[in-house]
C-alpha cells in the first residue's frame, strides 16, 4: 500500500527528475517534454499530470492546462491544490460554473484553504451571485486582516449590494494600508457620496486627483459634487 502511494504522487523517473530542473530553470517547454516522457512510461503519476498542466498554464496555453489538470484530478480525488489549479484554468476560460464548483470541491476537502474562499469570491462576483461573493472575501478578511486585496473585492461587491457604510470601511482600511493608490480613493469617495457624506467625498476625490489626475471616475464625483459647490460644508 505505501508502494502504490509513493508511485502516484512521487517518482525517481529520470525525466520527472529533468523536467523539475527544467521547470526550475524557467525551460517550460523543456520541462513539458520530460513530463511527458514520463507519463508515457507510467500514465498514472497523477502528480506529474497536475505539474504539466501548471506548466501549461504558466505559458498561457488553457486547454492544455485543464487537460492535464483534469487528468490529475482524475488520480488524485482527494488532493485539493490540484482541483484548485483545475478550477483555476476554467475560470480562465471563462467555464466559470464548473470554476465555482472545483472551488467548492475543494473547500470540502479543506475548509481552511483560504485562497479557494477568495477565487471562489471572485467567481461569485463575476457569475452574479454577489451575496455569495460577499460571504466568501468577508471569510477571507475575517480570517486574514493583511489580505489588502480582498477588502478591495468586498468593497466593489458591497457598493454593487448598496452596503455603502460597509463599503466605505472597506476603502478606509485599502487606503491605510496603501494610501497612495488612487482607485481605492474614488470608490472611498463613491461610498461617502452615497451616504451623504459630501464632504468627505470630496477629499476623498480630490486626493484620488492628487495621485492620478487622469481618473476620471474621480473628476465626474467632483463634477457632481459641484452641484452642491454653494453649500458650506
Amino acid at each position: 500500500m505505501l508502494e502504490t502511494v509513493i508511485q502516484k504522487f512521487d517518482s525517481d523517473d529520470a525525466d520527472v527528475l529533468s523536467a523539475y530542473q527544467a521547470e526550475t530553470h524557467g525551460d517550460y517547454l523543456k520541462a513539458i517534454e520530460h513530463y511527458k516522457k514520463a507519463l508515457e512510461k507510467n500514465p498514472e503519476l497523477g502528480i506529474v499530470y497536475k505539474h504539466c498542466g501548471n506548466v501549461y498554464y504558466r505559458l498561457g496555453l488553457l486547454q492544455e492546462a485543464e487537460y492535464y489538470l483534469q487528468e490529475a484530478v482524475k488520480r488524485l480525488p482527494t488532493y485539493p491544490t490540484g482541483i484548485y489549479e483545475l478550477g483555476l484554468a476554467y475560470y480562465r476560460r471563462v467555464k466559470i460554473k464548473q470554476a465555482i464548483e472545483c472551488m467548492h470541491d475543494v473547500l470540502k476537502l479543506d475548509e481552511g484553504f483560504l485562497m479557494a474562499h477568495y477565487w471562489l469570491g471572485i467567481m461569485y462576483y463575476h457569475y452574479g451571485y454577489l451575496i455569495s461573493a460577499k460571504e466568501q472575501f468577508s471569510i477571507v478578511t475575517e480570517k486574514r486582516p493583511d489580505f489588502t486585496i480582498a477588502y478591495f473585492h468586498l468593497g466593489n461587491t458591497n457598493l454593487r449590494l448598496g452596503a455603502y457604510q460597509e463599503a466605505a470601511n472597506c476603502f478606509e482600511e485599502i487606503t491605510i494600508v496603501n494610501p497612495q493608490g488612487p482607485t481605492a480613493y474614488t470608490l472611498l469617495g463613491e461610498s461617502y457620496l452615497n451616504l451623504e457624506r459630501r464632504y468627505e467625498a470630496r477629499q476623498a476625490y480630490k486626493k484620488a486627483l492628487d495621485l492620478d489626475p487622469d481618473d476620471k471616475k474621480a473628476k465626474h464625483g467632483l463634477q457632481v459634487l459641484d452641484d452642491f459647490k454653494d453649500v458650506n460644508f
